[in-house]
């Protein structure tokens, strides 16, 4: 199989877990949507059938998600949970050193997902409203710590798309975003400066998996005017932040051999 055919088979199934496909899609919008040639879109979604991928029910003649992607899920799943676990404890350790929200993040494709966090114990906490702004990558320590470590290539696909404002703070150019990564892979860690929500100030570490590319992040958000007011405070989180990143990335030398590949 080309390279153009395996590109054309991923692209197909990624438009089925993009889209809504619990009603089946039909042939022609594939081709629609993908551009491609009727026939040999055909044989290819024939093959992919036969490997179980997808199916095709035979009275409608649209196709489905298969069993097999399903049972990529339940593993995935599980190897998530793994993962998590194994984080949890440091992710404690920080909020009992610091009493802030902790957040441990990763990304889907190109989007920022929430792994686990926890909330701040102190009476003024900062509210953990980024949960589900899939989108805020280039607006929080967790997405900045884990992009400043990709290759151009998978920086470039995920800073494609218009770059949402969130405060007058954010960054929004990406030559202006691109500087600013530079310097948080010579630092070691990211910073969120009232870039995501007004009045917090957010410290981030990448987690490595076992080919030293960026698989999580781990940050812990604060007020930032704890932040001017003690310099010290800053210190006692990026150490805390950064030692529980250190202990989390042990996950993959104890679970891993040297090329296996993750699926967190």
């Amino acid at each position: 199989m080309s390279v153009k055919s395996i590109s054309k088979t991923m692209d197909t199934l990624d438009y089925f877990l993009e889209s809504d496909s619990s009603k089946g899609i039909s042939l022609k919008e594939i081709c629609d949507h993908l551009g491609f040639k009727k026939s040999a879109a055909h044989h290819m979604l024939a093959t992919i059938c036969d490997k179980g991928y997808l199916y095709q029910d035979l009275k409608s003649k649209k196709y489905f998600l298969g069993s097999k992607l399903k049972k990529f899920g339940e593993v995935i799943d599980l190897n998530a949970n793994s993962f998590i676990n194994f984080a949890d404890p440091f992710l404690k350790k920080i909020n009992d050193a610091t009493g802030e929200a902790v957040h441990l993040a990763s990304f889907e494709g190109t989007k920022l997902i929430t792994l686990s966090m926890l909330e701040s114990t102190h009476p003024v906490r900062v509210d953990h409203g980024f949960l589900n702004k899939d989108n805020a990558f280039h607006a929080t320590a967790s997405g900045k710590a884990m992009l400043a470590y990709m290759s151009d290539a998978s920086q470039k696909k995920i800073l494609k798309n218009k770059l949402e404002k969130f405060t007058s703070f954010t960054i929004t150019n990406v030559k202006q975003l691109s500087e600013e990564l530079k310097k948080i892979k010579k630092n070691g860690f990211s910073t969120d400066d009232e870039e995501f929500q007004p009045g917090v100030f957010c410290v981030g570490y990448p987690i490595f998996d076992n080919e030293n590319k960026p698989f999580a992040s781990i940050s812990c958000s604060s007020p930032k005017f704890k932040i001017t007011s003690d310099k010290k405070y800053l210190d006692k989180i990026k150490n805390s932040v950064k030692f529980s990143a250190l202990e989390i990335g042990k996950y993959f030398k104890k679970t891993r051999k040297k090329g296996d590949k993750h699926a967190a």
